[in-house]
């Protein structure tokens, strides 16, 4: 039997956004914790089967480091879980990436908790540091509520199916309500053609109407995500994704050939807190993402319709998507000052605004579509040489 752990990445900060944090889309305030990551801990008390957690802090600044970890060690205490579980927090990435500059210098900058990609690999890279076969994903919004899950997690996973390994295994978000569908109702007017719910509903009625229960799938939940040993040894995931991550990361698995595939019968329950990030930032984010995927879709000669309807949708027109996406908010947030406007030409210039953020994407995504290719290289030569004594004091033994 493989070894399996479940990671479970928990994002925080304290307060306001300042400048130079890292966006996520729910991080828990430590000034006000309306925490989740403790019910997500405690519905693991029912699972069955042999697995260890590993938690993972991951703080929107350095600065707040110290604060998340001691925030979340009592958390884990309070669980009082019989399953073995590991925390790695601020100081333990400190430990850690002092190791790597010490011995693999040229490896260290690889290695950042910033960002949800590079969070994600450290969910791959501790585990394979801790000398793990399987990673199950899930995340600190999530309930576990089938008694079977790990079996059910680890049942195919590493299984050669039509001469080629299984080696990404995911499965469906299920709402409060018990459907996988998202919320269509309240979609605003300026997303004409930026319609993700809509689409993502496609993509999961396609799915959930597959006959077999492994199921070909174009995306990916990252909080329910299972990641095969010889996956991750060559394969990480792209730390210029700012959001959709794990869809990303399916695209990569299935362009270096292991199979990748739907399990209809894993379901974790999901229950996300209210986004507080502000509503443009999570646009412009989105914005960065598609045409930085449309360009590296394009540069490694990937099918954008191997991906439809979502999120294969965005990489095709996505330059007007966005375009006309951005004209249709501005006129939404200007439209004061948009009625005062006296001639065409007036409102042109005024229009003009919009030019620096749509420039700025665009030269982002031409000038960083090759990233990957060298980054995939450099992570597999890394996965190659980092020695497992590396993980000597990486993480904070819980019970």
């Amino acid at each position: 039997m493989m070894k399996s752990i479940i990671v479970v990445p928990s994002y925080w900060r304290k307060g306001e956004l300042e400048e130079d944090d890292i966006i996520y889309d729910h991080p828990t305030d430590l000034i006000n914790p309306e925490e989740t990551i403790s019910k997500t801990l405690e519905s693991l008390k029912i699972v069955k089967g042999n697995f260890d957690i590993l938690v993972i802090g991951a703080p929107t600044n350095p600065s707040i480091g110290n604060e998340m970890d001691e925030k979340i060690v009592s958390i884990i205490k309070l669980a009082n879980l019989s399953a073995q579980v590991f925390y790695f927090g601020h100081k333990n990435f400190q430990s850690l990436q002092k190791s790597l500059k010490n011995v693999f210098p040229k490896f260290s900058s690889l290695v950042s908790n910033r960002g949800y990609s590079n969070i994600r690999n450290l969910c791959i890279l501790i585990p394979h540091l801790l000398d793990y076969e399987i990673a199950i994903f899930i995340d600190d919004d999530e309930l576990i509520t089938d008694k079977n899950y790990v079996i059910k997690a680890t049942e195919f996973i590493g299984k050669t199916i039509n001469k080629t390994l299984l080696g990404l295994v995911v499965g469906f978000y299920k709402n409060l309500d018990g459907s996988i569908y998202v919320d269509e109702s309240n979609i605003p007017w300026w997303e004409l053609v930026w319609n993700k719910p809509k689409l993502m509903n496609e993509g999961f009625r396609i799915v959930e109407e597959s006959i077999t229960r492994l199921a070909d799938t174009p995306f990916a939940f990252g909080g329910n995500m299972i990641i095969h040993k010889h996956v991750w040894l060559k394969i990480p995931f792209d730390p210029l994704i700012r959001r959709g991550e794990d869809m990303d990361y399916l695209r990569n698995v299935k362009m270096f050939e292991f199979g990748v595939k739907l399990d209809r019968k894993l379901f974790i329950e999901h229950r996300p807190p209210k986004s507080k990030t502000p509503y443009l930032t999570r646009l412009h984010e989105d914005i960065y993402r598609f045409l930085y995927a449309q360009a590296k879709t394009k540069y490694f000669g990937l099918k954008s319709v191997d991906y439809l309807p979502y999120p294969g949708s965005f990489f095709i027109n996505t330059q007007g998507k966005v375009l006309l996406t951005e004209l249709l908010y501005f006129i939404y947030y200007s439209q004061k000052d948009l009625i005062q406007i006296k001639s065409f030409e007036d409102l042109l210039d005024k229009l003009k605004e919009l030019k620096p953020i749509y420039d700025k994407a665009i030269k982002f995504a031409n000038e960083n579509k090759n990233f990957y290719s060298n980054f995939q290289k450099q992570w597999k030569e890394m996965m190659k040489i980092v020695p497992k004594d590396i993980s000597h004091n990486l993480v904070t033994k819980m019970s």
